[in-house]
């Protein structure tokens, strides 16, 4: 097979390993997005995608650019060393690699089961749950957000939502770590890799385990026992697709919510006025949640999409079968579509957002993420009213997200 390579000379160059890129990457990103748009990254074997409209019109053109990564034109020659199996055949059920009836057949499917209205209904279960978490922290001068919070309350609301027996968040949260590596093979290490697979074979046996005890004993008002029964014209989900949407849900509802409840508490912290307003007024913590998304995006590298045809864009011809990196972080930066952009501003019109996808691929569980970081903020800030921030995250490594390893906040004042 001949490998495409670009056919013209980058003018910056771009490395998400450069000192200083985790803490505040938009200056590096703001350098591609003013003088290389769309930039061929040797390293990543694709193009990086800095602009607003580009970004927009990728991820909405399904026709010729798909997610599903068996298209890409390494998909075969990374296959073995950097490609789990298991995940490969699981993703194949998958509604990124659904061809657009398919698609839209299980989407339609899914739906009502993650609908706003739906997922408000689940706002007692998720305030319980948090209540529990924080009351751990009575009695304690200072914390550190993430290993505190952050990193236990999404697995419980997962855990709770599909009735997975108490004490298997864990096996859930490396699968969940071990999926969303592997969206950027070309990174890896092999050992990285063997060390992946046995958490994805061990979640995957998981998440079959409980579709099973729930087609058995079916629960009412359960979100696995309606993804189970939902019937459209005689059509439901076969096994394949039930096992691909709950791994989804996991991966999704555990990555994003966790990220965005650590990022959200530093950004409000790190800005005493703003954190006196949402204690004052708590509505505001929808605007926040939204602005941070945008602001300060936990992403370190960006969507990928594969042609599925030679597409000209922006100058440059990506040839088929090349991997387009979608990069939402300088996106929603993009001073042509938000006024101002550098600035942190909670009243923004923020309608024109793509943090959660655009398009036929808009991510499914948005409205539990955004539900469940407002609670668990507000009910944060409200239990420990002097809160403040006690020193700068700290942040660990990881090909695809910047990921927050530390964020110690005293809980009450001194």
């Amino acid at each position: 097979m001949s490998l495409q390579t670009p056919s013209h000379p980058p003018t910056v160059s771009f490395s998400p390993d450069a000192p200083g890129y985790v803490l505040d990457p938009y200056p590096a990103l703001e350098a591609l997005r003013t003088k290389a748009p769309l930039y061929y990254w040797p390293e990543g074997r694709g193009w990086l995608l800095t602009r607003y409209e580009d970004a927009a019109a990728v991820l909405k053109d399904a026709r010729r650019f798909s997610p599903n990564r068996a298209e890409w034109e390494y998909a075969s020659v990374l296959g073995s060393a950097a490609m789990i199996p298991e995940l490969v055949e699981l993703n194949k059920a998958g509604l990124f690699a659904l061809s657009g009836s398919d698609h839209a057949r299980v989407r339609k499917l899914v739906s009502p089961a993650l609908t706003p209205r739906a997922i408000e209904r689940l706002k007692p279960e998720l305030q319980v749950i948090i209540d529990d978490i924080l009351n751990d922290l009575a009695g304690r001068d200072t914390i550190n957000v993430v290993s505190d919070i952050a990193d236990r309350i999404p697995p419980r609301v997962i855990g709770s939502m599909l009735k997975i027996p108490k004490g298997r968040e864990t096996l859930f949260q490396r699968f969940t770590e071990a999926a969303v590596k592997s969206f950027l093979p070309g990174l890896l290490r092999p050992e990285e890799v063997a060390v992946m697979r046995t958490d994805v074979q061990e979640g995957i046996a998981l998440v079959r385990e409980t579709i099973e005890d729930r087609r058995r004993n079916p629960l009412p008002d359960d979100i696995l026992t309606t993804l189970i029964q939902t019937e459209e014209q005689g059509d439901r989900l076969s096994t394949a697709e039930l096992l691909s949407l709950v791994s989804a849900l996991i991966v999704g509802g555990f990555e994003t919510t966790i990220h965005l409840i650590g990022f959200t508490v530093y950004n409000v912290l790190k800005r005493p006025e703003l954190l006196a307003q949402v204690q004052a007024q708590p509505e505001l913590l929808k605007g926040v949640v939204e602005e941070v998304l945008r602001f300060d995006n936990f992403g370190k590298m960006g969507i990928a999409r594969y042609a599925l045809e030679d597409v000209e864009m922006g100058g440059v011809t990506i040839k088929k079968g090349q991997m387009v990196l979608v990069m939402l972080n300088s996106a929603l930066r993009d001073e042509s579509v938000f006024p101002n952009a550098d600035a942190f501003d909670v009243r923004r019109n923020t309608n024109a957002s793509i943090a959660f996808g655009h398009g036929m691929h808009f991510c499914l569980g948005a409205s539990l993420a955004r539900l469940e970081v407002q609670l668990v903020v507000e009910t944060f800030i409200k239990r420990f009213p002097a809160l403040r921030l006690a020193k700068e995250p700290s942040f660990g490594p990881h090909p695809v997200i910047r990921k927050m390893e530390t964020l110690e906040v005293q809980l009450n004042q001194q």
